[in-house]
Formats: structure tokens, sequence, C-alpha cells
């Protein structure tokens, strides 16, 4: 196991910094530093290095403790739009801050970023596929022209 937790350290390095370039882009300096700083977390950590880098299936219990680890994720770091869903069968949504609308979206093209692609707006244009509370919806599309 211990491999797959130096994989996945590393992997978030990487993202982190992928994510730093493109929030440096646009200005948020500090939210560039402090993005997804959770995943180092132990509630985190070792569900998704088990998950994703133990090359073998969860079994029940680990399953549910990388559940646990998401959606601890989403709830400790505001760039996800989940954080602001209030009710998710009505799709009812607070208003989610630029700050954060902004480095959701550097969020979505680290990604590229870290394939070395070219950022593909129309990949990364996931509007109709969240929930979010229309001002939000109307800034995020402003956003991604």
């Amino acid at each position: 196991m211990l491999k797959a937790y130096w994989k996945y350290f590393l992997y978030i390095l990487n993202h982190k910094l992928n994510v730093l370039i493109e929030c440096w882009q646009e200005g948020l300096y500090i939210q560039g530093v402090i993005h997804d700083l959770s995943k180092f977390s132990p509630v985190e950590f070792f569900p998704y290095a088990k998950k994703f880098y133990s090359g073998k299936p969860l079994n029940i219990d680990d399953e549910l403790k990388w559940k646990y680890a998401w959606l601890h994720h989403q709830h400790k770091n505001k760039h996800h739009w989940e954080h602001w869903v209030i009710n998710p069968n009505t799709n009812e949504a607070l208003p989610m801050p630029k700050k954060y609308l902004i480095e959701m979206v550097c969020d979505w093209r680290s990604f590229s970023r870290k394939w070395g692609r070219k950022v593909n707006e129309s990949t990364l244009n996931l509007i109709d596929k969240i929930v979010v509370h229309p001002d939000t919806k109307k800034e995020l599309e402003n956003l991604m022209k």
C-alpha cells in the first residue's frame, strides 16, 4: 500500500500545481495555493489512494470509506458545486461566490493541463450537468465563453 500512497501523493502535488497555474492566471493566488488541501487529511487521503492506486477492487467497507471521503471533500472545498446544493431533489442551490466559481473552472481546466492537451471548452462545459443556482449558472455561462 505504501506505493499507492506515494503515487497518490504525487498525483495530488501535480494536480495542485496545475490548478495553481490556472488560478494564478485568474488572480486567485491564495486559492491556488490552498486548493484541495483536504486531500491530505487522513479521512480523504487513505480511501482515495486505496481506490485509485492500489490496483485492487475495494471491499464494501473500503467503498463506504471512499464515499465518505468524497462527501468530506465536497463539503470542505467550496469550489465544488455540490458544496452549495441545498436540495438535490428539487435542484435547489445557493449562489456560488464568484471566486469559488472561478476556482471550479480552474480545477476543470487543470485536468486538460494534466494530460497535456489544450483546454477544450466544449468538453469542460458541464453547465447542464450540474446543479447550481440560476445566478451562478448565468455567471458560469459567461465564464465559459
